[in-house]
């Protein structure tokens, strides 16, 4: 774009010559052009955002963009995590064999209101909507969704690394070839469409201080709500990845089995 070639170090100095003095970081739009300037800002990251979201970058809370990474060097992963790996046998095998306990048994395609009374319990952990378990009291807490559009092609590889986003062209935000995640090999690859959607399947949270406030309101009815652990995104209105996720899940565990040992122990007190 620019005709330079730079050292790590001098990119982080151009990157502060394009920059945008920014006293208040308040939106997503703040982020980026803080960091790299409104002219990055609108060839990367504002259309994308507009994809993905339906709304401006400046009407975002600034989470959303706080969390893609601004590269000065030729690292190509995503995250900055010193160990980072896919499960040996994929995820499907991984929860086939958490969940291949006789203590455990799965429900499917049954409405957790429906099975609630039926089914004996002490504790309940949900990771529903937060909004639907109180029945929209405050009302309904916006969510984006995606489409996803699969095709198989007959060559060994289509695209040179696993993830490749479209910010400003097509009406996908990105596509993905999963061989080069997953270690397989094969003469036929298959690649993956992302759509975002109004309606669907609630992924993701909306981040703007509306939908924020309106969270915390069912969250103090989550707190005073005994027997009831809400977790993950939908449950807690949070934009998290996966380990944030994992380690609010283990967080929980310990709590639990810390207060059942308390109570065991003051039983038999």
């Amino acid at each position: 774009m620019y005709g330079l070639s730079l050292t790590s170090l001098q990119m982080n100095e151009f990157f502060s010559s394009l920059a945008e003095r920014c006293t208040v970081i308040k939106t997503s739009e703040d982020v980026i052009v803080s960091k790299i300037g409104r002219e990055l800002y609108e060839k990367f990251f504002r259309n994308y955002t507009r994809k993905q979201w339906d709304l401006d970058p400046s009407e975002l809370d600034a989470a959303v963009t706080a969390r893609v990474p601004v590269r000065t060097n030729r690292d190509d992963r995503y995250f900055t995590d010193t160990y980072q790996a896919m499960p040996l046998g994929g995820y499907t095998r991984m929860f086939e064999n958490m969940l291949d306990h006789p203590n455990i048994k799965i429900l499917l395609n049954a409405d957790y209101r429906d099975v609630q009374k039926i089914i004996p319990h002490q504790e309940v952990i949900y990771t529903g909507p937060v909004d639907e378990y109180f029945d929209y009291r405050y009302g309904k807490l916006p969510y984006r969704s995606l489409e996803f559009k699969f095709e198989t092609l007959n060559k060994e590889w289509h695209q040179p690394v696993a993830v490749i986003n479209y910010p400003n062209e097509n009406l996908y935000t990105r596509v993905t070839e999963f061989k080069h995640l997953t270690g397989q090999e094969h003469s036929k690859t298959t690649l993956v469409y992302e759509f975002p959607r109004a309606a669907g399947d609630p992924y993701y949270p909306v981040p703007r201080s509306e939908n924020n406030e309106m969270y915390r309101k069912y969250q103090m009815l989550a707190a005073a709500t005994d027997g009831v652990h809400f977790v993950g995104r939908l449950a807690t209105y949070k934009y998290y990845n996966m380990d944030q996720v994992v380690a609010q899940a283990l967080t929980l565990y310990a709590k639990l089995t810390s207060q059942s040992r308390r109570e065991a122990l003051a039983h038999g007190a």
